[in-house]
């Protein structure tokens, strides 16, 4: 299945109003009573609300990439690493921004994004995997947090200006700072004093993380020294670089620190070959780029790996190529048929050669050994919608949202579902909550007063159900309104 992101248009510059205009709101959540001192002790429970606050808006606002391969190699790593981290005081998600640009970037509350472009250039999983350490230990550390409390000191500050200006730090390193230098007052010194020694404790710690979690710590000056190397000659700065500054300085330091460690090879995981060429292939070049890519990979001594081999597939597929990339993919399954990536990529072949048969029984199978697995159940679901199975696509995707109430594409997929099924009063409210998942209040309302308007005067519990998700909508929205 071709997952797509949100919006995929990168945005260059955010209005700080836009970003509290819509702010998405979370399945039963409760934001903390934010007054005119509300930063001035942000406890890990305020920083988790409002950080889920941002992340709604992040992903409201950015392209975010919607891809189940991609989400679970990210949150895979993610997760390894916070298993072996110190401080953490709430859950942590990490998500991927389709962008090719290098960078990485965290918001309160353990919300992690990871640029596609960083993968694609990171030469070793331990690379990658240094910059989500030096990630994490920026929430586990608290220095956003602390850096939050420290401007309200400074000066008289809204929810808008103090999160606006912080995801447009992140986001567009570039306008973001300077708004965070207009909008606060602070002296650019001691702006760039704060972050150097946010950025030596986050390069201390995650280089023991990195080496806790089984990764290389010498990965994290290696990875610096390129991207220092990278910008020399350069006429414009990475994106990475802006918020994270690089002196050698630095990066002589952090590799003091590895050096405490013993040096030993570290060997990449299968599904970070395959995740590299997953993106390559499909977030960093065009179809053609992509065959050329993955032909002179291939031709290369060592090159004829199952992951380049994947790589052509998927660019043979995505030109339509649908037998060359078939015949690839059925020696790739030939070897392993449980793999995910292959999985994936065959079922794409079998729904666009219009054999939704195929796909419906290799599926299945699949779902019975691990029904919980969002790869295979989204295929599943789509193949079952594509052969007008239509409620065993709501099954399935019902399941999903149960553990994994924010997965974007399982809503979408749920309103064509129901629109198959003429359901149009279940189709309206699925389309709602979408919207809400997309941070757009007052479509999810009009949605549901569709909903309202589908139904007959005997669907009394229905009626009370929906007025009731209309009015936590409604007092929601008119809360977060007030913060901006």
């Amino acid at each position: 299945m071709k997952f797509m992101c949100v919006n995929c248009r990168w945005l260059k510059a955010l209005s700080l109003t836009a970003l509290l205009t819509f702010p998405a709101l979370a399945n039963n959540t409760q934001l903390p009573d934010l007054g005119s001192n509300a930063f001035s002790t942000l406890t890990p429970e305020k920083e988790k609300q409002i950080g889920d606050v941002m992340m709604r808006q992040t992903r409201a606002r950015l392209p975010i990439v919607n891809d189940p391969l991609l989400d679970e190699y990210l949150n895979n790593l993610g997760q390894s690493l916070i298993a072996k981290a110190e401080g953490v005081r709430f859950p942590f998600h990490f998500y991927w921004v389709n962008d090719p640009d290098i960078n990485a970037f965290a918001t309160l509350g353990g919300h992690i994004a990871a640029n596609t472009g960083t993968l694609a250039v990171a030469e070793t999983e331990s690379e990658f995997a240094s910059v989500m350490s030096h990630e994490i230990v920026h929430v586990t550390q608290r220095h956003i947090a602390r850096s939050v409390e420290a401007r309200s000191q400074s000066a008289p500050l809204t929810m808008a200006s103090i999160l606006g200006s912080i995801l447009l730090a992140a986001v567009n390193p570039e306008a973001g700072m300077a708004g965070l230098m207009a909008s606060q007052g602070v002296a650019q010194q001691s702006a760039i004093n704060f972050t150097r020694s946010n950025e030596q404790e986050a390069d201390r710690i995650g280089i023991q993380l990195l080496a806790s979690a089984g990764y290389d710590p010498y990965a994290m000056p290696e990875f610096f020294n390129k991207l220092s190397e990278k910008t020399r000659f350069a006429n414009s700065q990475l994106a990475f670089l802006y918020t994270h500054p690089l002196s050698r300085a630095r990066i002589s330091d952090s590799r003091v620190r590895a050096q405490q460690f013993e040096q030993k090879f570290v060997p990449d995981s299968a599904d970070f070959a395959h995740i590299k060429a997953r993106i390559w292939a499909r977030y960093q070049l065009d179809n053609a780029a992509a065959i050329a890519h993955f032909q002179k990979k291939l031709a290369q001594p060592g090159g004829n790996t199952k992951a380049n081999q994947y790589g052509l597939a998927l660019a043979l597929f995505d030109s339509k190529d649908y037998q060359g990339a078939e015949q690839l993919l059925s020696k790739l399954r030939a070897s392993d048929d449980k793999n995910l990536f292959y999985l994936d990529a065959m079922t794409d072949v079998y729904l666009s050669t219009n054999r939704v048969k195929q796909a419906l029984e290799m599926l299945e199978q699949q779902y019975l050994l691990r029904p919980n697995n969002q790869v295979i159940t989204l295929n599943y679901a789509n193949a079952a919608m594509q052969g007008n199975s239509h409620r065993l696509a709501l099954h399935l995707l019902k399941n999903l949202l149960y553990y994994k109430n924010d997965n974007f594409l399982a809503y979408e997929m749920l309103t064509q579902a129901y629109k198959g099924l003429g359901d149009m009063a279940r189709y309206y409210e699925a389309r709602a909550d979408l919207y809400y998942q997309m941070a757009n209040y007052q479509k999810a309302i009009d949605d549901i007063n569709m909903a309202l308007n589908e139904l007959g005067m005997e669907d009394q519990l229905e009626n009370r159900r929906l007025e009731a998700k209309k009015k936590a909508l409604h007092t929601e929205f008119s809360r977060l309104k007030k913060l901006n």
